[in-house]
């Protein structure tokens, strides 16, 4: 039978396991399934002549907007405006390519920062302290020394189970971006409204930006861990070490719920 200890151990060095998947699955882009990657692609294609159309109308508004306003008057606005078209369905029909590149970008960082994350000697957390205190206590202490961990292992639980909702929920963002992609891609063809078509590409990078700040929240958390000795219960029913643990996973789950509007505010989005 387990003891308490041991438990608190699975607990906390669980991380371990967690920060490693959170390592894969920040990196997995649509391309690392290919039945969903072949899905998102069949709804890119549906959604696409939509957008074609959608280019073709902002283009003509763009053109009776600027005609009113004689801007035609000069050729290099005939010029800017027929390599806008241009460029713009380029774009259109290769988003695929322009999404991935900068999603490789993000993923080729987070791999350096994940390899760094991931090392086993970074989580050689001590609990001699407490499996000494453990063993000299009766057999009384020793169960109301078990209530006292629950809350400590529950609380850790339900922090592993949002950090792993909140990955796959920017997995998903991902794939939704990348499919619906051409729709905003098409406004870059109008001055009028092609703020949308870049907000829309720097909302994508904040995205790819958010994988970063999760593992780098991941290897603070690992550093913050590692130098916490884990020891018995204090006389006033209190351990300041397992509080610390506690308080840096509740940090680390911060960090990666407020990662996605941090990472909004640094691409400016």
């Amino acid at each position: 039978m387990s003891s308490p200890i041991d438990d608190i151990k699975e607990a906390f060095e669980g991380f371990t396991a967690v920060i490693s998947d959170v390592t894969s699955l920040v990196n997995e882009g649509p391309s690392t399934y290919p039945g969903l990657y072949s899905v998102i692609q069949e709804i890119h294609q549906a959604i696409l002549p939509i957008a074609i159309s959608l280019l073709t109308l902002y283009f003509l508004l763009d053109f009776l907007n600027k005609s009113m306003n004689f801007s035609f008057m000069r050729w290099e606005t005939v010029v800017s405006c027929m390599v806008k078209l241009v460029f713009a369905k380029f774009v259109m029909e290769h988003t695929f390519v322009f999404l991935e590149a900068i999603f490789n970008l993000s993923a080729y960082l987070t791999n350096m920062v994940g390899a760094k994350g991931s090392e086993v000697s970074l989580y050689s957390v001590d609990f001699s302290s407490m499996e000494a205190a453990y063993a000299e206590m009766g057999w009384l202490d020793q169960k109301m020394f078990s209530f006292k961990l629950l809350p400590f292992e529950w609380i850790l639980q339900g922090i592993k189970i949002v950090i792993m909702l909140v990955v796959f929920g920017r997995l998903f963002e991902l794939l939704i971006y990348t499919a619906v992609s051409p729709i905003p891609i098409a406004t870059f063809i109008n001055d009028s409204l092609s703020g949308t078509g870049k907000k829309f590409v720097m909302d994508y990078a904040a995205v790819c930006l958010q994988g970063i700040i999760i593992i780098v929240g991941c290897v603070v958390y690992s550093s913050i861990i590692t130098n916490i000795s884990f020891g018995g219960f204090t006389g006033n029913g209190a351990n300041i070490e397992i509080w610390k643990g506690i308080l840096s996973a509740l940090a680390l789950l911060l960090v990666v719920v407020k990662s996605g509007s941090w990472a909004r505010k640094l691409t400016g989005a």
